[in-house]
Parts: C-alpha cells; sequence; structure tokens
C-alpha cells in the first residue's frame, strides 16, 4: 500500500526558533526564600534592587536540596543547623540569566521557605560586594513587602507570597514552631536589649568574623506571654487572631511542663506584663 499523498506542494517547512522546538536542555532554578525573626518581627533576605530571594542553578551534579543547603551556607555566618524548619513551598517559571555565561530563558524556579532558629541570622561580612550578584543580600521587614514599600520585580512577587503563605499556613497548623523557637533562645534577647537597641540592631552592618561568638542555645524555658507575641510576630498587625484559644493550643501541645517560678518576658511590647509564669518545653523524642 502506497502512503504518499499526491497532490500536496513541495513547499519548504518554514524555520522555528529552536527554543520552540526543543530546548537545549533544562534550566532549574532554586530560590530560598530565608525568614527570620528580628525585633520580634518577621524579616526576610532579599536581593540588592527589585529581585527577590537569592537564587542558584541547581547544577547537572547536585539535587535541588544540595543547591538550598549550598546557598545557605554561602550566605549565613552559622549555616549548620540554622534552620529551624525548611519546606518546599512551590514552583514558577520565571526568565533567568546565568550568571557568568550567555545562557538565558525560561527556568522552572524551585521555591523553598526557610525559617532560622534565634540568633542565627548574622550573615557572612561584606556580601554587599560578593562576585556573584544573587549573593548580594540583606534583610528587609516583610512588612515593608506587603505594603509596597518595597519596589520589587513583577516576576518576584508571586514567589515572595508562595513562600509566605507556605510559612504563616504551617505556623497556624502547628503552633508548637513557636514553642521550639522559644526554646532555643537565649535567656536575656528580647529583654530591654530589644526595646533599647532594636533600632540599631535591625540597621546593623555585619559585623567582622573575628568578633563574633556562635550564640549558645536557650534552657527551653519559656513563658505564654512570649509565646504570644512571637506568634503574632508572624502575621500582619491587623490579622485577627483568638488569644485565649491561642494559649490553650499551646498548652495542648502537651510540650510544655509548669514550673515553680516566674521570670520576665522577653519582648518589646510594653503593654504585656514584665513577669510571666514559666514553662520547660519537652522536645519530641522522634
Amino acid at each position: 500500500m502506497s502512503t504518499s499523498q499526491p497532490g500536496r506542494p513541495n513547499t519548504a517547512i518554514a524555520s522555528q526558533p529552536a527554543r520552540n522546538v526543543a530546548p537545549r536542555r533544562l534550566i532549574v532554578t532554586a530560590s530560598v526564600v530565608i525568614f527570620a525573626i528580628r525585633d520580634w518581627s518577621l524579616w526576610i533576605l532579599l536581593r540588592d534592587g527589585p529581585w527577590g530571594p537569592p537564587m542558584r542553578l541547581v547544577l547537572g551534579t547536585e539535587s535541588v536540596t544540595d543547591a538550598v543547603e549550598r546557598t545557605i551556607e554561602a550566605l549565613l555566618m552559622w549555616p549548620a543547623n540554622a534552620p529551624l524548619i525548611q519546606m518546599k513551598a512551590g514552583w514558577q517559571e520565571q526568565q533567568v540569566y546565568v550568571w557568568g555565561s550567555t545562557e538565558q530563558g525560561s527556568a522552572v524556579t524551585l521555591i523553598h521557605s526557610v525559617l532560622l532558629r534565634a540568633n542565627r541570622d548574622e550573615l557572612r561580612p561584606n556580601l554587599h560586594a560578593h562576585a556573584v550578584p544573587s549573593l548580594r543580600v540583606g534583610w528587609a521587614p516583610v512588612g515593608e513587602i506587603e505594603s509596597n514599600q518595597r519596589a520589587l520585580d513583577a516576576e518576584v512577587r508571586p514567589v515572595l507570597r508562595t513562600a509566605l503563605h507556605t510559612l504563616r499556613s504551617l505556623v497556624q497548623r502547628d503552633p508548637e514552631i513557636v514553642l521550639r523557637y522559644l526554646a532555643d533562645m537565649g535567656i536575656s534577647q528580647g529583654m530591654d536589649w530589644w526595646g533599647q537597641e532594636g533600632k540599631a540592631f535591625a540597621n546593623k552592618e555585619t559585623r567582622p568574623m573575628g568578633i563574633l561568638k556562635e550564640p549558645s542555645v536557650g534552657d527551653g524555658i519559656l513563658t505564654l506571654a512570649e509565646a504570644t507575641m512571637l506568634y503574632k510576630a508572624f502575621f500582619p498587625v491587623d490579622e485577627q487572631i483568638d488569644l485565649s484559644n491561642l494559649r490553650r493550643r499551646f498548652l495542648a501541645t502537651n510540650r510544655l511542663e509548669p514550673l515553680d517560678e516566674e521570670r520576665p518576658v522577653r519582648g518589646r511590647e510594653l503593654d504585656w506584663r514584665r513577669i510571666s509564669r514559666a514553662y520547660r518545653y519537652h522536645a519530641s523524642r522522634e
């Protein structure tokens, strides 16, 4: 049986751009959205300019998890065990330019949300002058992003919204995250030092490595007043939160042992009692 189809004109096939036929290779990047609690409010690590969070090209010799970890190592002073939580937040297609080459085009950006432990937000020195532009970063209040006080590229905002929604949803579902954070916080952090020097802390330059010491972990003791304030820090100031129900949820975790003592409340809000019932947090043995 003949498969020819007579009558069709012998015309040339129009050429098409290579990107419409078959891409040379798939470009995959890891967008690492790092959050930290600074001065009892939520902050985010952003690149200089309107370019959003730090991003890394996922090499053929590494996994996405490897790319996330190497990004954290390149940015933080104490990257080992710095994340309190780390989770996949979604993906987005973006236009990217690969630093150090002429390669550019559409890429699949895999978004990861990271919340740092207490006192682990110190950055490596001189990142503002780093040879790799995507590692020139600094801390910015999340409130500035949500109130549009900071100009961002149109492609960046969906990434930040996705990462922020993922973080907030997890904290809503699992308020024990707040208890874990506080149990790891140093005993003196967040008292008068926060109120008197908070502004200077928020705007300080990264200090030289030689004078820095890795922060010690906390003693596991916290108050419910602190837990309530920290929980509120993850959400917009106009968010309606049932504080009585929130305290019941903290106690319902069965991780808090009431102690026969009171402690000063770490925080910066003047309307909170400065002394409150102390609890010891017991982490899961899993």
